[in-house]
């Protein structure tokens, strides 16, 4: 059964709830220059946080919403924890492209990050892990079985030469064979 990389799937939910974050207090904050504009000096520290020109509201609205749906996105394709995953790479990657482009500098370093980790673990059930040991049990039993059959073939031919009933070379040909 395949599920996907908990680490990566993290990776891809922090960015995306990063990013709702940044986006809203982007949002917040344009407002708030628009009613107020000594009221921003006071949150100035806390810009780190946001990737948007405060200064234009149209523009604000616009990665809001951008970012918005990207987040969505992104969230959409770690759904179920992973498991369609690898049917939702058209959303993932959709969610990427558009966080890249309007997100803050927080998510998209997660999103870069996460595409370097493997997108799916295997893991199998246990009455699939015992079926595999079974499997090697027998080809285990069945390998024992042909080695001790070839040993008892060759201590055979030791003592058909030994009583002088197969010439050397009969023996080294039959030996040969059976090797």
């Amino acid at each position: 059964m395949y599920y996907m990389n908990k680490s990566k799937r993290n990776l891809i939910l922090a960015s995306a709830i990063i990013n709702l974050i940044g986006i809203s207090l982007s949002l917040i904050m344009s407002i708030l220059l628009i009613t107020n504009r000594q009221a921003i000096q006071e949150y100035m520290d806390y810009m780190f946080f946001v990737s948007y020109s405060v200064e234009s509201i149209i523009y604000t609205v616009v990665s809001f919403a951008a970012g918005l749906v990207g987040s969505i996105l992104l969230i959409y394709s770690v759904r179920a924890k992973g498991k369609y995953f690898r049917r939702s790479q058209g959303f993932y990657i959709a969610g990427f492209i558009i966080i890249v482009i309007c997100g803050g500098f927080l998510p998209w370093i997660l999103l870069f990050i996460s595409m370097f980790i493997p997108d799916v673990v295997v893991m199998n059930t246990r009455s699939e892990v015992r079926h595999e040991e079974r499997i090697q049990e027998k080809q285990i039993v069945e390998e024992d079985k042909a080695y001790e059959e070839k040993k008892k073939r060759i201590e055979d031919l030791k003592r058909m030469r030994d009583n002088g009933l197969i010439t050397e070379e009969e023996y080294k040909q039959k030996l040969f064979d059976l090797l």
